[in-house]
């Protein structure tokens, strides 16, 4: 994995924001860790990053709960190699988190991932925010308000909501998180259909779907 260099271009600036509030268990925590690990080692996004222009993407994982509680569990790596991603991969995988759950603050998570986008030392053709969780904001309530900051500043987020069965989450993504230039939602049916769901949305995000 190369060193942060501004002047290294990348086709994609990724911040990975996952929930860890309250409402996730400490097992279900660790099948989404696992499987971000999984679909990072799929043979498909690899060939997906190869496929780009220049053929790197950076890769950020951020931790986020309640109103205090953001935490960058893997700090910005650029990803060519199989290496490469076996390497992020395995960090993942046995990432913890770092504070006491708490609430779900998505809207300041937003804003804390559009801050890592920012500061991003990489020179990126397109910037992201990919959030997973399994429930509203209910610490601030303005999902909306800190979705329309990013967009303004050309980043683009995309979501990943865990509907436990409810309706209404993917609706909520749709119609209050997700925002800017080709914005989508990748619902995960229960916690297990996870890894499969990250899998499908990195490769729409890397932008050569291959499965």
């Amino acid at each position: 994995m190369a060193a942060p260099d501004p002047s290294l271009k990348v086709d994609l600036a990724l911040v990975l924001a996952v929930d860890c509030s309250s409402s996730v268990e400490a097992d279900e925590f660790r099948v989404q860790m696992q499987g971000i690990a999984a679909a990072l080692r799929h043979p498909a996004v690899h060939d997906a990053i190869a496929a780009g222009r220049e053929h790197r993407i950076a890769l950020t994982l951020l931790l986020w709960s309640g109103a205090q509680s953001q935490s960058v569990a893997v700090p910005w790596q650029s990803l060519v190699t199989e290496a490469d991603l076996e390497a992020v991969a395995a960090e993942i995988a046995r990432a913890e988190r770092k504070f006491q759950a708490g609430g779900t603050a998505l809207a300041i998570a937003i804003d804390h991932a559009a801050g890592l986008l920012s500061s991003l030392p990489f020179n990126a053709k397109r910037r992201v925010i990919d959030v997973s969780g399994d429930g509203i904001d209910n610490v601030t309530g303005m999902t909306e308000a800190a979705r329309d900051r990013a967009v303004v500043q050309g980043i683009t987020i995309n979501g990943l909501p865990i509907a436990k069965g409810s309706r209404l989450l993917p609706v909520y993504y749709r119609t209050q998180v997700i925002g800017g230039r080709d914005a989508f939602v990748e619902t995960a049916a229960d916690i297990e259909d996870f890894e499969g769901t990250i899998l499908r949305k990195l490769l729409r995000e890397i932008g050569h779907p291959t499965v």
